[in-house]
């Protein structure tokens, strides 16, 4: 099983200073200038005014059932393959009707042959 570490931080030349100030994960190790999070909850009891989450299905369905996620960033290739490993866990949703008007996508464009999608949640799914 390959591990992700994310650093969260830019590497371009000149661009370093970039870089976000902390890093928050939910590994078993703290980042290096980070905060390890377990759990959504613990979001609440740190002190930042947003947060960037990069995991995987589970990590990602359990923000997004707590009500958390104000904004998604995807990202598509334009290939498929069979045997992968599931985008997104359980996000609380039962019904088509329920997940309606949940979000609103606010830009789209193409990255290379990616497609790169951004959603804002809607006023009122965040009631």
């Amino acid at each position: 099983m390959r591990s992700d570490a994310p650093k969260l931080d830019v590497r371009l030349p000149g661009l370093e200073n970039r870089s976000l100030a902390a890093s928050c994960s939910a590994a078993a190790q703290r980042p290096k200038g980070g905060e390890v999070i377990r759990s959504p909850q613990e979001v609440a009891g740190l002190n930042c005014n947003s947060l960037i989450v990069e995991g995987g299905a589970q990590t990602a369905a359990s923000f997004l059932r707590a009500g958390l996620v104000d904004r998604l960033m995807l990202y598509r290739a334009p290939i498929l393959i069979g045997g992968g490993k599931p985008c997104l866990g359980d996000i609380g949703l039962d019904s088509l009707a329920d997940a309606h008007e949940r979000w609103a996508l606010c830009d789209a464009r193409m990255l290379g042959k990616d497609r790169f999608e951004v959603y804002e949640a809607t006023p009122c799914s965040q009631a």
